[in-house]
């Protein structure tokens, strides 16, 4: 059983999933520009969903943890903490590419990212995630539960609740 730490985590990722299958599939249409609006909702998606609520609380909470308290994580946490900053350079490199018309680079660039990003999370689901539930105590993971809680409220949790209330009725 998973505790409701590494839970909301796997919600988030559930969630990012959604988004992930409906970007590709807009991907596959022919006309890009016609969808920019859309494409723009997208990255601002990623960009505060996925980077900013998401990847925050395993940044500062979750692999800050590990690395302070379990070294044989830690080289995980670090290695899942690159690919952060790499999907946060490919949604500025899409942004750039929408922004002067290149739909073929967003494409790409796109393409590129949804596929990366699944294998993340399937890496933190598969692996990381049961070491941590593993390892830690059952104290160390209620009190990261409301750390996570905490991290929500502080960024805004109005609207992460928006961007999931978005993404459950458009999947």
């Amino acid at each position: 059983m998973h505790s409701q730490a590494m839970m909301t985590l796997y919600d988030e990722h559930e969630v990012i999933l959604q988004r992930i299958q409906a970007l590709r599939q807009l991907l596959g249409e022919g006309n890009l520009a016609a969808r920019k609006e859309e494409l723009n909702w997208y990255v601002s998606f990623f960009r505060n969903y996925g980077d900013k609520y998401h990847h925050q609380k395993e940044e500062d909470l979750l692999f800050s943890l590990l690395k302070d308290r379990y070294p044989g994580l830690a080289n995980i946490a670090e290695a899942l903490e690159g690919h952060h900053e790499m999907f946060r350079d490919n949604l500025k490199e899409a942004e750039a590419a929408m922004n002067e018309g290149d739909w073929e680079s967003v494409r790409s660039v796109l393409r590129r990212y949804l596929s990366d990003l699944t294998d993340h999370i399937s890496a933190e689901n598969d692996e990381l995630f049961v070491a941590v539930d593993e390892q830690l105590s059952d104290v160390e993971k209620e009190r990261l539960y409301f750390s996570f809680l905490d991290k929500d409220m502080e960024l805004g949790e109005a609207q992460k609740k928006e961007y999931e209330k978005h993404a459950r009725q458009t999947a």
